[in-house]
């Protein structure tokens, strides 16, 4: 009975921890500010110039960002299914980023760019 039990309650555990991840429009849409970087499980702070960055994400599927104090704007477009969303600047450009973790206050992105291969980026709300 206590087999039952505890594996009851490990399967739930996954399940919830799965369920946490689910990529939604919902929690997408906020204002994420740049918090850190990870290489190889070594976390580094912004450059002085990226303190300030962000990414906001609005509901009617437009976006505003600082990247290197440059402002941009443009739409995105995400894939719940394979966890990944596109920015389309004002040119036509495009920039995915595959989220590695998403939380109500925090999100992980990895660029789709052969440049930042390896390089985890840390996203947080502002309180």
């Amino acid at each position: 009975m206590k087999r039952i039990i505890f594996t009851t309650a490990i399967l739930f555990f996954f399940y919830a921890t799965g369920f946490s991840q689910i990529l939604n429009k919902k929690t997408l849409c906020k204002k994420w500010y740049l918090e850190k970087y990870e290489i190889m499980w070594i976390d580094y702070e912004p450059q002085a110039n990226e303190k300030n960055d962000f990414i906001h994400l609005k509901t009617n599927m437009t976006y505003t960002s600082v990247d290197e104090g440059k402002m941009a704007t443009g739409k995105w477009a995400y894939n719940q299914d394979e966890k990944y969303f596109i920015l389309y600047d004002e040119k036509g450009e495009e920039l995915r980023f595959f989220v590695d973790e998403l939380k109500d206050d925090k999100m992980i992105l990895i660029v789709d760019i052969d440049e930042m291969d390896g390089i985890y980026i840390h996203f947080k709300i502002k309180e």
